[in-house]
């Protein structure tokens, strides 16, 4: 009986563990971004909290190597950490975002990337803006991105 009790006990134990395990990464939080332009491009951010913004240096050693084709939309980035938890972990309120020509990248070593700052443009978005956007990133920028802080900055 004293037997029968403790393994039922534990038999909930365990239930309770694999339901709370699960419900924890059935879901995942993704960043798309969208190519409205006629080039092949790449989004980077830097990943750490030792290269954030205002550092607008990009650490390449993070690259992620998914190359976005024209009117091509991609869903990357998801995890099972919420935007607004990756926000809360670095020291400021704002995340830069790098979209770089992949011709560039394939024809230039990155140090000369970094050294002539051969980007397309660089988002510095805080989480609101992600919010305002969907979560979705678009290059070249819309109007709804023209109060947002970019580099070059927005034009019509």
């Amino acid at each position: 009986m004293k037997y029968k009790l403790l393994f039922k006990s534990a038999l909930v134990c365990l239930s309770c563990l694999l339901l709370a395990s699960k419900c924890a990464m059935d879901y995942y939080y993704p960043l798309s971004r969208q190519n409205n332009s006629d080039e092949n491009i790449y989004f980077h951010m830097n990943r750490n909290t030792v290269h954030s913004y205002p550092d607008s240096i990009i650490y390449f050693e993070e690259q992620n190597k998914l190359i976005i084709y024209p009117d091509q939309k991609k869903e990357v980035a998801g995890g099972g950490l919420s935007w607004e938890k990756i926000y809360k972990g670095i020291p400021k309120d704002t995340i830069s975002f790098f979209i770089i020509n992949a011709d560039t990248l394939a024809k230039y070593p990155r140090e000369v990337v970094n050294e002539r700052y051969m980007i397309l443009r660089r988002y510095d978005l805080s989480i609101f803006d992600l919010q305002k956007l969907d979560y979705t990133l678009r290059y070249p920028p819309t109007e709804a991105m023209r109060d947002m802080k970019m580099y070059p900055k927005y034009v019509e």
